[in-house]
C-alpha cells in the first residue's frame, strides 16, 4: 500500500540498508514479520545495530549518531526502539512505509515480507557500484519521485527546489456541514498537505536521489568516489538539506527517453492524506466535515488516476473536458453539492504527479501521459463501486 511519505525517520538509504539487513537475518524472503519486529530490542542478537556502520563510541558503547541523546531509550532514530513509545510507532511506520515504496518488503494485510529485489540489495557491498544500481532501481519505483523528477524537466540545469509542490493538490470546496449541536455552517474541506509536510516530502525524495546519482548538490565539499551514495554520504546523512542548489545529472537526463513503468505508485486509499489526525485551524468541524466527503475525494482522484493509465497502456491522450463531463454524470460520488467540478478537477489532475503518472497538455484539454503506473498497487483496498463506475465511464469515453 504506497502512501506519500512525510516523515523524516526513513530518509537515509544507508540507515534502511542496515535495518533491511537484519530484518533479513530473522525472516529471510518466506517469513511474514510486522512493522515492530523492526524496532530495536537490545535482547535480539540480530537487531539493527549489529548491522549498522554509523554508530559512534559514547561513553564505552556504541551509539546511533542522529538522537538527540544518544543514549536515551530509542537506540535507533530510525526504528526506535521496542520499549520506547514516545513517538507513537510514527518511526517505524515510516521505515515501514520507506521500504515498502522502494519495493524492498511487500505488505501482506498486515504483514510483510522481505522481496527477491530487497534481498538482492542487502546482499550487495554498501561500497559498490551493485548496491547503488539496486537502489536506483527502488528510487525509480515510487511514484512521488518520478513525479518530483518530472517537475524539474522545466527548470534549468542547476535549479532550486523552492516553490515546488509535490503533495496532495489543494482544491477551494466548501460543504454544508451540520456540525454536534445541529447547527448548519459552510465548511472549507482541508484537501492538501501542510507545508511542513510538503518540506519533508521534498527532503527525503531530494536525498534518495541525491544518493543514486540522479541529482547533485552544489557547493558542498564531497568525497572522491565515483558512487554517489558514497561521494555525498555526509550531506544525505545530514540532519536537513543545507544547500537550495542542485544540478541534474547525466543519469537524470536519460530517465524520459521512453515510457517507464512504475512499480510502486500511491495505492487508492493513500490518494488523500490521513484526515482522521487532522490538527488544522478550524478544528473538529474541519476535521468531521472532511472525514465526511474523505471518499469523494478519494474517489475522484482514483477515477482520474486509473482512467489516465487506461489511456497511457492504449498509448492514447486523454480528453480533460470529456473525462469532467461523464464525472458529471455521477456527481454524487465525486463532488459534493456546491462544487464546481471543471473547478475541482482542474486542481485534482495535479495527483497524478504524486501517483507516479506525470503528464503534459497538448492540443487544448488533451492530457498525454508519460509513464505507465502498476495498477496491483493503485488497486489495493479500492472500493469494488468505484472500479466498476471507473470501468463504465471508461467505455462511455471510448464510444
Amino acid at each position: 500500500m504506497a502512501m506519500l511519505l512525510n516523515r523524516k525517520y526513513g530518509s537515509r538509504l544507508e540507515c534502511l540498508y542496515y535495518i533491511l539487513q537484519s530484518c533479513y537475518a530473522k525472516y529471510g524472503i518466506n517469513k511474514f514479520f510486522s512493522l515492530k519486529d523492526l524496532k530495536y530490542s537490545e535482547e535480539d542478537k540480530f537487531n539493527t545495530h549489529n548491522f549498522c556502520n554509523l554508530l559512534i563510541d559514547c561513553v564505552g558503547i556504541k551509539c546511533c549518531p542522529y538522537l538527540v541523546n544518544p543514549l536515551n531509550s530509542s537506540k535507533c532514530y530510525a526504528t526506535q526502539s521496542v520499549i520506547s513509545d514516545t513517538t507513537k510507532s510514527k518511526a517505524v511506520s515510516d521505515i515501514g512505509g520507506s521500504l515498502e515504496a522502494l519495493g524492498f518488503i511487500k505488505r501482506y494485510k498486515t504483514k510483510f515480507k522481505v522481496t527477491l529485489l530487497g534481498e538482492k540489495w542487502i546482499q550487495s557491498d554498501f561500497y559498490s557500484n551493485d548496491w547503488e544500481d539496486i537502489a536506483r532501481l527502488g528510487v525509480l519505483s515510487y511514484g512521488p519521485v518520478i513525479g518530483f523528477l518530472f517537475k524539474l524537466k522545466n527548470l534549468e540545469d542547476t535549479f532550486s527546489y523552492s516553490g515546488i509542490y509535490l503533495s496532495y493538490p489543494q482544491t477551494e470546496e466548501s460543504v454544508v456541514y451540520t456540525d454536534e449541536h445541529g447547527n448548519k455552517k459552510i465548511v472549507n474541506l482541508s484537501t492538501d498537505s501542510q507545508k511542513d509536510s510538503n518540506t519533508r516530502t521534498l527532503s527525503r525524495i531530494i536525498g534518495w536521489c541525491v544518493s543514486v546519482g540522479l541529482i547533485e548538490p552544489c557547493g558542498i565539499k564531497i568525497e572522491d568516489n565515483a558512487c554517489a551514495h558514497l561521494k555525498y554520504r555526509d550531506f544525505v546523512n545530514s540532519g536537513e538539506l543545507v544547500v537550495r542548489k542542485f544540478k541534474k545529472t547525466e543519469l537524470y537526463y536519460s530517465l524520459f527517453n521512453e515510457k517507464q513503468f512504475i512499480a510502486n505508485p500511491l495505492s487508492y486509499t493513500r490518494l488523500h492524506k490521513n484526515v482522521g489526525s487532522l490538527r488544522e485551524n478550524g478544528g473538529e468541524d474541519l476535521r468531521r466535515a472532511t472525514l465526511e466527503y474523505n471518499r469523494n475525494i478519494i474517489n475522484r482522484r482514483f477515477v482520474f488516476v486509473y482512467i489516465l493509465n487506461h489511456f497511457s497502456k492504449e498509448n492514447k491522450n486523454l480528453s480533460f473536458k470529456l473525462l469532467v463531463q461523464k464525472m458529471i454524470k455521477y456527481r454524487q460520488y465525486f463532488f459534493t453539492e456546491l462544487s464546481n467540478p471543471a473547478q475541482i478537477m482542474s486542481t485534482e489532475i495535479e495527483i497524478a504527479f504524486i501517483a507516479g503518472i506525470p503528464f503534459y497538455v497538448t492540443d487544448g484539454d488533451n492530457i498525454c501521459p508519460c509513464t505507465i503506473i502498476n495498477d496491483e498497487v493503485l488497486l489495493e483496498d479500492v472500493d469494488e463501486t468505484i472500479l466498476s463506475l471507473a470501468n463504465k465511464i471508461i467505455e462511455e469515453m471510448e464510444q
